[in-house]
Formats: C-alpha cells, structure tokens, sequence
C-alpha cells in the first residue's frame, strides 16, 4: 500500500482500475479495507481510491492539530485527482459533507452512509453508554471488551443479536478497531469546520445519495432524515436487514443503489 506525507502524517492509500475516479471513506470503526467489495467490483468501470485515514489501518497519528477534510485535500492534490465522487460512511460521511462544502468544484456526487453531521451533538442514550463504557474500558485496559461493546453497537445495531452478522464481518471489524485503542486519547486535536456542515446544508448542490442501515442507532437514522431533508435534491434509501455497515452486510445491494445513483447522475 503506497503512502504520501500529508500535515505529518504518511498516509496510506491504494489507488487502482480505470474511469471516473471514485473515493471510498471509512468509517470511524474501521479502516480501507471495509471496501474491500467495493473495490473490486467499481475498479472495473472506475479508478477507486480507498485510504487508511490518520489514526486508523497502516496511518499513524501524529501529534498536533488536524482535520481531516484537509488530508483529502492533500491527498486528491497529489495524487492529481481534481474530480471524483465521494462515498463516506459514518465519521467519514461528516468528512466527505465538510469537504464538499469547501471544495464543491472537485465532488461530482456524493454517497453518504449512516453518516455523522459535523456541528451535531449526539444525544442518543445508547450510544453514549457505550462510549462513555468503552472510554473507561479503554484506560482500564480491557480492549477486547470495548471492541466487543462497539461491535454490538454498531455492526449489530444496538437491538439486534450479534448472531444475526456474519462472524467474517466480526472479524473484520475487530481487526480494524483494535489497533485504534491503542493511541494515546490526547495526542492531537481534530479541528472542526467552523461554522459547521449542519446549518450550511443548503448550500450542497452536487448530487447526494443518503444511505441508512434499518437497524443502526436512532441518533445515525435521525441523522439520515436531516441529511436527506437539508441537501437539495437527495435521496435516502434504507437498507433493510443491516446496521451500520451496509456495505458490508450486504455488498451486492449496496453496490447496486450505488451504482443506479450513480447512472441517474450521469456519472455511471
């Protein structure tokens, strides 16, 4: 996997097919390789990048200040990309929404999976008892038992059993997390767009997909409403039987709403 420097950070990223370019963003429970599906089945009429953002897979994180619609802006400079469709999940839809805000001029068209908004806050009772449990499993140690409450959480769904997921998709995600609990919570600070992307929605005019799992967390699926009913022209679709990871849980249906939005934009 090939790296570039990146605001102190060496960032490893994985660019390959041919077409238009499509950029997979990984949610904040995981790293590039949650698109492994994705990869292979765009990469035939698509250059796709997938990357391994700071903190997360093979990129370290530095100390210091950092936001992270900015390491996309290096990272597309260099990498002379200067137009793609941009395909978010999660931590990282809030990432692909605040860059389409600054940058519009390089999003052909944007797909954002249970996406978080930057500006706001998280009032969902189950999900901050699992992070504030986690945080305090953290500093005691016990990773496997906070990998083990964020998988519940976010790849079953806070009211759906861990048996109804495929256990290959367990793996995955443990793999992909627990390297994360080991950093250092205070080694830098994330900088954030100011104002934030939740009064500027209408400012979005690039073509937006809004994707959300049946059972992920109430705070992503209200999220998803707000998405939906803030950018101009979007659509949401849920996907039924997953949480959020639907791509995943169900990469072939993923693909396909990916793929028809994408038609219905002209960018197919």
């Amino acid at each position: 996997m090939p790296s570039l420097p990146i605001y102190g950070a060496e960032m490893h990223y994985d660019l390959t097919g041919r077409g238009p370019h499509i950029t997979f963003l990984h949610a904040g429970i995981a790293d590039g390789r949650m698109w492994s599906p994705q990869i292979h089945a765009f990469a035939k009429s698509h250059t796709v990048l997938t990357l391994d953002f700071r903190g997360f897979g093979r990129t370290a994180m530095p100390a210091g200040v950092y936001a992270l619609h900015r390491d996309l802006e290096v990272l597309l400079h260099k990498l002379g990309i200067s137009r793609t469709v941009l395909v978010g999940a999660s931590m990282a839809g809030a990432v692909a929404i605040d860059f389409t805000l600054i940058h519009p001029e390089t999003v052909a068209a944007m797909v954002i999976v249970g996406s978080a908004l930057s500006g706001r806050e998280c009032t969902d009772p189950q999900v901050i008892a699992v992070w504030e449990a986690t945080d305090e499993l953290v500093r005691r140690g016990r990773l496997e038992e906070a990998v083990a409450m964020e998988i519940k959480l976010w790849v079953a769904g806070p009211n759906r059993d861990l048996d109804e997921v495929e256990p290959a998709i367990r793996r995955l995600v443990r793999e992909m997390i627990l390297p994360t609990y080991s950093i250092p919570p205070d080694i830098a600070t994330a900088e954030p767009l100011e104002p934030p992307a939740i009064g500027r929605l209408g400012e979005i005019a690039v073509p937006t997909l809004v994707i959300v799992g049946e059972h992920d967390a109430q705070y992503i699926r209200d999220t998803a409403d707000i998405l939906a009913a803030g950018i101009r022209g979007a659509r949401k679709t849920v996907m039924a039987g997953t949480a959020h990871l639907p791509s995943l849980e169900r990469p072939e249906e993923f693909n396909r709403h990916v793929r028809a939005f994408l038609s219905q934009a002209g960018l197919a």
